[in-house]
């Protein structure tokens, strides 16, 4: 069981979580922006997009399946109880699915923002198989760029004041989310799909997820997280649903 292989609230012991008097009501994007990177009135993190690789505007990643009606549907279904302000998505890369929601939010749901949690290294398939190599982008010295590509994708979009990107692990990036206290009403996983990886971050995740919250992820059809979405679903007794290759989970209120 994932709680036999990971302590879900373990913090390291050189640091303890934020006192909860001093956390916000709200998660707000300046509040994690000025505690990654400083304040965004002065400095954003966009700001640089194009100082190190010369991209421009490409959504021509094929392997985007969250359309707008199915987020908007996931989101319509949180318990009326939360006020949807605050998602994380696990699994980002050129930002495709992270564009369709901000734009949901953009126009319906004003002051909400995505924290996108991705190495921007890519995942095995692409090391090995070479499978999307060219979206990855490497650089001359082996470096994957694609990090610049999801920037300017969305600067374009005029997003910047409502994604927010943070290179970071999954693992490390639920571990920053525990440590501030930051609980999200929506979380997106769609990770590196490796078995007993997505188990872990399925445990991780699921205990920082709002009751009444939604997680959900992509490429049911894949073999290995279907594996592992089955085992945690099992295990927490929960129900799922599924639309075509999505994968949707609801955390009860109590």
């Amino acid at each position: 069981m994932p709680e036999e292989i990971i302590d879900l609230n373990a913090i390291a012991t050189d640091r303890h979580s934020i006192n909860s008097s001093d956390k916000p009501k709200e998660v707000t994007f300046n509040r994690v922006h000025s505690i990654l990177y400083g304040d965004p009135s002065t400095k954003l993190i966009y700001d640089n997009a194009q100082k190190y690789f010369n991209k421009t505007f490409d959504q021509t990643y094929p392997h985007t399946f969250l359309k707008e009606d199915i987020f908007i549907s996931i989101i319509q279904n949180i318990h009326p109880l939360l006020k949807l302000q605050f998602i994380v998505e696990v699994g980002s890369f050129t930002g495709n699915s992270a564009s369709i929601m901000g734009n949901v939010l953009k126009k319906s749901y004003p002051g909400s923002f995505i924290l996108c949690i991705d190495t921007w290294l890519g995942d095995l398939n692409m090391w090995v198989n070479k499978v999307v190599w060219k979206h990855l982008s490497v650089s001359d010295d082996g470096r994957p760029t694609v990090y610049y590509q999801f920037l300017i994708n969305i600067i374009k979009q005029n997003l910047t004041e409502i994604i927010l990107p943070v290179s970071m692990t999954s693992i490390l990036g639920a571990r920053f989310l525990q440590t501030y206290q930051f609980y999200p009403q929506v979380i997106y996983l769609d990770s590196a799909h490796e078995q007993g990886e997505t188990l872990i971050e399925l445990s991780l995740y699921w205990n920082l997820l709002q009751p009444g919250g939604i997680l959900f992820g992509d490429d049911w059809n894949w073999r290995v997280v279907r594996c592992d979405v089955k085992k945690f679903i099992y295990m927490k007794n929960l129900t799922i649903q599924h639309f075509k290759r999505i994968w949707i989970l609801k955390k009860s209120i109590d």
